[in-house]
């Protein structure tokens, strides 16, 4: 480990985001982006075709703007990724493939009455079961699905298919830009790509292609359509030819999608990188992979996605980091960060990085950085990372956490004695659209899984398919790859390989440890779907109580960490234990209960080492005498255990949100403070009139409920929306903010015309207002005190066709879009809360710091600066700490005798001033920070803070509406300062 390189890690171990290409693509500004996720620590983008796109896909102007940031990346030392489809999931090429040919288009089975036959479907089988008379059915996919840019999604189960998919992509890309692969492009994202595609509700649904029964018959030696009711029914022999079905499926998908893609990305100097589809559950592998481990081995950077606010899929990120570890795959990527709402900003994306950090994830590949917010592009599973948030202006500090975070995780060896086999294939054996046996299996897995991480007992995932190529057995110890382990766990399942069998009952012979776990009637005793009882079985030590195989497991926890509140394992703090060089090691631990501070004890067995804590976010090699401390939520710690003295400071706090075991005193409080606003209000107008071309009117309706009716009108129609909103006391400046303004045919307020004709393509401070898109025209002369009408009169243009989903545009270069959105008044203004679904503009006032939300402020984006001058006797023998008490705001820059001292993130809250506080008078300055939420959010859906999973739909959940708005807290209370002595 090079303390060099920690502090300032190189691109690779930077957050690379998805870079949203969603609207009519300017080279200018595609560029200026580009400078701005490298001047905030970005080490890279992913080029990413999303909702709203109207640049063509793969034209000749879209190969010639990638190529052109490609060039721009290596011109900065960044790297540009590449992504292999127009939105999701991997594999039609926008459509290309499945036009190509019949043949290319997605099949699968599905088991129906004779009623729900459809034309174009054929019939298989014919099943009675009772009185019932059923029909297996081979269903092709139908062209027109809007999703798939009227065409269907493909046969990945198809070689040929994949080499279509290649050839319309890779190839075209490897024409373009090849002089960049391998290089400024390191690879490609693939993203969900599926053998199943199609789920009914209630109709069973499997993956097939053409040639199944022919595969099925050599790799099996039986005829899989005799056998069809096996698959959807608990009768005969059903574990079997379910366990068969399945194994072929995914050998199939893993043969013609996943090794010729991966291939072909070898022999271009280009790594595969990405995730598959529903890698989270058993069930979820089951119907749309078969297996995500597998797929791994094959790619040269396996990744998964962990969307929403929780920190649920640890199952996920062990699978993809047990394959990487144990074939020697330094990078494992994780699409992170999405659908977790406008109000996460630092603490929340921390929260879950140092979660996903400690389970193996080693490079982050955010979700999503959008060029353009306008319309429905604002919806796209928010957050928007980007230069539109007001916090953006603070990334580069916690990139560079991210990086130290990324670079730490790939330093020595990650020290794991456990392996545990993968249940798959006993998902496999019991999977059915009629019961939950899958689903209590997943439950008995998650739980098993989640009690080891947080007894801090590390494991691998053994899969069987992984451990029939890799698996070995020397002494007693069992080999995979590039791990060795000293005991195996056997969790609930009912099924195993043969392959692992034989692998077990050796290991065991050889006097190699084995613990099984059984609950209920999952227990080992079926063999490739039939019933035998493994030999290892009788040598090995079974449980029945998951409590008992946890306490049998301390020995090789990776650190004992004491909750000095229960006396017991502090279960929310979890840890990964890394080997390196000369006998050192690390231990990064990361409390996940982001409402909870923790007070540890931590026991460490090398008691006569030099321990160090290093802070990654300020960073620094801190001395850790002692081995208390607190936690704080959300907080993460970095210990550092070597024979090497290494210069280091004493700090009691280290900002990663730990504070060291120390006494504080409280030297003076403050709780009132000049509050001074740093730009400019907004007023947001979300209720209309709608007059449309054939009479259709809207009356005082919500813009929400106007969005997708503007959709569906005809290209051309033409409109007019009315807003009106009141003013107590005129503004000095006023500032109107309209969705593509320079399209509109008329813009009037009051009666009067107001023009905006925008000069470029690109964002200037001058022409918008957040978004490039967000045009901004001065209106002061124009409005009045009492009330204010705005018209917009245009004609319908857009290739929004609903929720999250778009059309492609036939004339691009000639496209002039039109919104239907919400407007904004901006300028130095108040605004007086009528009762609580409105506003009225009124005069600045000074807001109470408490909560500048409801001081006048509810829609406010930006930041507030808080000055307090204050006297103070310093005593040289002390340390004098500011503590800032109850912060709702994204970030506070903290500034002290116009010196800056740092920037808070999280709990504590807390920095140390010494350096910069004067024996006398004082001036503090606070800079706070929020977020986009109040003004651009799901903000009308009552339960939105509680939506874990933000989504295009939750702004049109009408079932939760409230007129009210639910609008989030900005400010702080008060702050302290405190002192201790010096150590």
């Amino acid at each position: 480990m090079n303390l060099k390189d920690l502090e300032n890690p190189g691109v690779w171990y930077r957050p690379a985001p998805f870079w949203s290409w969603n609207d009519k693509l300017c080279e200018e500004e595609l560029l200026r982006q580009i400078d701005e996720m490298c001047e905030k620590g970005y080490g890279g983008f992913f080029m990413h075709s999303r909702v709203g796109l109207v640049t063509e896909y793969l034209s000749d102007e879209w190969m010639a703007l990638v190529k052109r940031c490609a060039e721009h990346a290596r011109k900065l030392g960044m790297l540009a990724w590449l992504y292999d489809e127009d939105k999701w999931p991997s594999g039609f090429a926008g459509g290309i493939v499945p036009l190509e040919s019949d043949e290319y288009r997605h099949r699968f089975l599905v088991l129906l009455k004779k009623e729900q036959i459809e034309p174009g479907d054929e019939i298989l089988k014919r099943i009675e079961r009772g009185n019932e008379e059923l029909f297996v059915v081979k269903r092709t996919m139908k062209l027109g699905d809007p999703w798939f840019n009227g065409t269907c999604y493909v046969d990945l189960l198809s070689k040929k298919v994949t080499e279509a998919f290649i050839r319309s992509t890779h190839e075209k890309y490897r024409k373009v830009c090849g002089e960049f692969f391998g290089s400024s492009i390191p690879g490609i994202f693939t993203d969900e790509p599926t053998y199943l595609r199609v789920h009914y509700p209630e109709i069973p649904t499997l993956p097939w292609t053409d040639r199944f029964p022919e595969e099925f018959l050599k790799r099996k030696g039986y005829d899989i359509r005799e056998h069809f009711e096996e698959l959807f029914f608990n009768t005969k022999d059903y574990m079997k030819v379910r366990y068969d079905f399945f194994d072929v499926a995914t050998e199939l998908f893993i043969e013609n999608f996943t090794i010729p893609y991966a291939k072909w990305c070898e022999e271009n100097g280009i790594s595969m990188t990405g995730h598959y589809m529903a890698e989270d559950t058993l069930r979820g592998q089951v119907e749309w992979i078969g297996a995500a481990m597998p797929h791994y081995e094959y790619m040269q950077i396996p990744g998964v996605d962990k969307l929403a606010r929780h920190l649920e899929q640890v199952i996920t990120i062990k699978q993809v980091s047990s394959v990487a570890e144990q074939l020697r795959k330094k990078w494992v990527l994780c699409e992170t960060f999405g659908t977790t709402g406008q109000h996460v900003s630092f603490l929340h994306r921390k929260w879950i990085a140092d979660w996903q950090a400690v389970l193996g994830i080693t490079y982050i590949n955010p979700h999503l950085s959008l060029y353009s917010m306008r319309g429905e592009r604002k919806r796209d599973y928010p957050p928007n990372l980007f230069y539109q948030q007001p916090w953006w202006k603070n990334e580069k500090r916690f990139s560079d956490y991210l990086a130290r975070l990324n670079y730490l995780m790939t330093q020595g060896k990650r020290e794991v004695k456990v392996l545990m086999i993968h249940p798959i294939t006993s998902a496999w054996c019991v999977y059915s659209k009629f019961d939950d046996e899958i689903d209590k299996l997943n439950e008995s897995f998650d739980r098993t899984v989640k009690e080891l991480v947080s007894n801090k007992i590390d494991f691998h995932f053994g899969d069987e398919t992984i451990l029939s190529k890799h698996g070995r057995v020397s002494g007693e110890k069992l080999v995979v790859g590039n791990c060795e382990y000293d005991i195996v766990l056997v969790p609930p399942l009912l099924n195993l390989r043969r392959s692992t069998v034989d692998l077990l009952n050796e290991f065991s012979k050889n006097g190699g440890k084995i613990l099984v776990l059984k609950d209920g009637n999952f227990f080992p005793e079926r063999v490739e779907g039939r019933k035998e009882k493994p030999e290892f079985l009788k040598r090995a030590r079974v449980f029945e109580d998951l409590q008992g195989l946890i306490d049998s497991l301390r020995d090789v926890a990776a650190v004992e960490v004491i909750d000095k509140k229960t006396g017991k394992n502090a279960k929310s703090v979890i840890a990964q234990k890394r080997l390196l060089e000369n006998g050192s090691y690390i231990i990064f631990l990361a409390n996940t209960d982001i409402n909870r501070e923790v007070h540890c004890q931590l026991n460490l067995k090398e008691e006569k080492r030099h321990i160090y804590a290093i802070d990654i976010f300020d960073f620094a090699v801190v001395e850790f005498s002692e081995r208390e401390f607190t936690m704080h939520p959300a907080s993460s710690l970095l210990i550092w255990v070597t024979d090497e003295e290494i210069p280091s400071q004493r700090r009691s706090v280290i900002s990663t949100g730990v504070t060291l075991k120390r006494e504080f005193e409280l030297e003076m409080a403050f709780s009132e403070f000049e509050t001074e606003m740093n730009g400019f209000n907004v007023l947001p107008v979300d209720r209309v009139d709608m007059f449309e071309a054939d009479g259709k009117v809207f009356r005082d309706e919500y813009v929400s409920k106007i969005w997708y009716e503007f959709y569906r009108l005809p290209e051309g129609t033409p409109f007019g929306v009315v807003y009106s909103f009141e003013i107590r006391e005129k503004p000095e400046k006023l500032f109107l903010v309209v969705e593509c303004a320079e399209n509109l045919d008329r813009i009037t307020v009051n009666g009067h015309e107001a023009v905006f004709k925008k000069k470029g393509c690109t964002f200037t401070e001058e022409e918008c207002f957040l978004d490039v898109n967000f045009g901004k025209m001065d209106i002061t002369e124009l409005v009045q005190v009492g009330k204010n009408i705005v018209v917009l009169e245009g004609k319908k243009s857009n290739n929004i066709t609903g929720p999250g989903c778009h059309e492609r545009v036939k004339n691009p270069e000639n496209h002039r879009p039109t919104e239907v959105e919400t407007i904004y008044l901006v300028g130095k203004f108040s605004l007086v809360n009528v009762d609580e679904t409105k506003y009225v503009i009124d005069a600045p006032k000074t807001p109470d710091h408490k909560d500048i939300t409801r001081s006048g402020y509810p829609f406010y984006v930006g930041s507030f600066t808080l000055r307090k001058t204050f006297e103070m006797k310093k005593d040289p023998k002390r340390r004098y700490f500011l503590k800032l008490n109850s912060v709702r705001a994204a970030s506070v820059e903290v500034f002290l005798n116009e010196k800056f001292v740092g920037s808070l993130f999280w709990e504590p809250f807390m920095v140390e001033i010494t350096d910069n506080l004067h024996d006398g008078k004082n001036e503090l300055k606070l800079v706070l920070t929020n977020t986009l939420f109040n003004l651009i959010e799901a903000n009308h859906k009552a339960d939105v803070l509680e939506e874990t999973f933000r989504r295009p739909w939750s702004f049109i959940d009408f079932e939760h509406h409230t007129d009210r708005y639910i609008l989030l807290p900005f400010g702080l209370e008060n702050a302290a300062v405190l002192s201790s002595f010096s150590p």
